[in-house]
């Protein structure tokens, strides 16, 4: 994981591979450049959220469709988010084997 980035998985649904988490980026935080295997939507809670030229604020609710990718993704406040995402994606990777090493 990303220096400043904590997760705790929710759920998981093996039949679609996907998996729901909640997700806190530390103020200055920054996520590195990667691409979305699968649809990734993300609900903020609190905070601000830059996804490369996009401001997310608390309520907001951004959908990343399969092939996209985000090359910058970082908070200068510090958040929280719900996460839910595509097992294929880098990120969810991450934190897949972080938090359920036995699915792989």
């Amino acid at each position: 994981m990303a220096p400043g980035i904590s997760c705790n998985l929710l759920a998981t649904d093996a039949e679609k591979d996907r998996v729901s988490m909640l997700v806190r980026l530390a103020p200055g935080a920054a996520y590195p450049p990667h691409r979305h295997a699968g649809v990734e939507e993300l609900y903020l809670l609190d905070g601000e959220l830059m996804i490369d030229d996009k401001t997310l604020r608390p309520g907001d609710y951004n959908r990343a469709l399969p092939g996209t990718g985000d090359q910058r993704v970082w908070s200068e406040t510090g958040c929280t988010c719900v996460l839910l995402t595509f097992t294929g994606m880098s990120f969810a990777d991450v934190v897949s084997r972080s938090y359920r090493p036995s699915l792989y």
